[in-house]
């Protein structure tokens, strides 16, 4: 008598994995690395969830958000983690643009910022050539001259030795409209800058898909 050999099916971890490593992983689906990271317990509904999220979403998740969608404390943190890391590594990775030649280039080195949620200040150090040596986010909140202080600001600057800086801040809302905080906090750095000699050249306001340049409109 044959016997008939039962194989039970396959994990959706277990499949993801595979095609993941049969495609490698610049190749893969989103959904499938998003399973890796959960582990053998991965639903397929909350991995193409997840991965469908948009990213400034994605970016904002609490770990009881997480949690809410079946995942263990454990996997809810991990995930967490993983996803923490990203923006961090988002927020460090150097600009799109080498050299700064016009307001434009200001706004592709620091386009990034429409995936926050929360105001953050960056600040840019450039050379004599006008080349990026470094960026670096300075405050997170409402921008304000009683938050944004010179001090830190050109601290920063003369740490990385900087001919000039460039600051710029997003607006959640969208609109990068500036506003009398947003003025004020500029005529404040470029006094400032005017008098150690590292000059700010301009204040970029992110907004969604358009930007605002102090420089551009006569403020600097």
């Amino acid at each position: 008598m044959q016997l008939s050999m039962y194989h039970e099916p396959k994990s959706f971890y277990r499949v993801a994995r595979e095609r993941v490593n049969f495609y490698g992983e610049q190749y893969a689906e989103l959904s499938d690395l998003v399973c890796l990271i959960i582990g053998n317990k991965a639903k397929p509904e909350i991995c193409n969830l997840l991965s469908s999220m948009p990213i400034k979403e994605l970016y904002n998740l609490s770990r009881d958000e997480l949690k809410a969608l079946g995942l263990t404390k454990q996997v809810a943190e991990r995930l967490l983690a993983a996803i923490l890391f990203a923006k961090k590594i988002n927020s460090m990775s150097m600009p799109e643009v080498d050299f700064i030649r016009s307001p434009q280039d200001g706004y592709h080195a620091v386009k990034y910022l429409t995936n926050e949620d929360q105001e953050t200040f960056v600040v840019l150090a450039l050379n004599t050539k006008n080349q990026i040596l470094s960026r670096k986010e300075i405050f997170k909140g409402s921008v304000n001259a009683a938050i944004v202080h010179p001090r830190e600001v050109f601290r920063y600057a003369l740490n990385k030795a900087a001919s000039s800086i460039i600051v710029a801040h997003q607006h959640p809302s969208g609109d990068p409209s500036p506003s009398r905080e947003d003025i004020d906090v500029t005529k404040r750095l470029r006094q400032v800058g005017e008098e150690i000699g590292i000059p700010l050249i301009d204040h970029i306001i992110v907004g969604k898909n358009k930007f605002y340049s102090m420089k551009e409109k006569g403020y600097l």
